[in-house]
């Protein structure tokens, strides 16, 4: 098929360029000297995927748009149980936001954070993010609440993940 009307070709590029947005690439660590590491808990049993993404205050709107959307891991098949772990960036709104596949419906969680240098973070979905120290060693059957609990006490930044900007799909990019 031989596709020269340059509408069709249009339309085209615009739902691929729409789709780089929508669908997430694989995250790639941020190598800086700077770097906070992230250990994120994909909870035995899991089935869904789990994502990182960077966002930014829009002023305009009081809300927050996404910037970068990253997938850290996906289960189709129930998750034996691991911790992704990641190099991120300092000083940026990130939400560890998984979607889970419950059977009869799907469940959206998102925990919020701000890293800072050369700090370490664990995060099970639906939970606060915590500080751990840098000699923490996560291990995926340790039950996530009581890692949650020895460590709520170590300072952390958020920031409101309930104010992520709602867009239509065709208005995403």
């Amino acid at each position: 098929m031989k596709l020269n009307n340059p509408l069709i070709l249009a339309i085209i590029s615009v739902g691929l360029t729409g789709c780089a947005k929508v669908l997430p690439l694989d995250y790639v660590n941020y190598n800086g000297s700077d770097a906070a590491t992230l250990y994120v808990l994909n909870r035995e049993g899991n089935v869904g995927t789990i994502y990182l993404g960077s966002y930014t205050l829009n002023s305009k709107e009081n809300c927050y748009d996404m910037s970068d959307r990253y997938e850290l891991d996906s289960n189709i098949f129930q998750s034996k149980g691991n911790i992704v772990k990641s190099k991120i960036k300092p000083d940026v709104l990130y939400s560890v936001s998984q979607i889970k596949n419950l059977g009869g419906f799907i469940q959206y969680t998102h925990s919020a954070l701000i890293p800072e240098a050369g700090r370490h973070y664990y995060i099970a979905s639906g939970n606060k993010a915590v500080q751990v120290p840098g000699d923490f060693n996560p291990d995926a059957s340790t039950n996530p609440d009581e890692i949650v609990k020895k460590y709520s006490n170590n300072q952390v930044k958020y920031w409101n993940v309930k104010k992520i900007c709602s867009r239509p799909f065709w208005k995403i990019g």
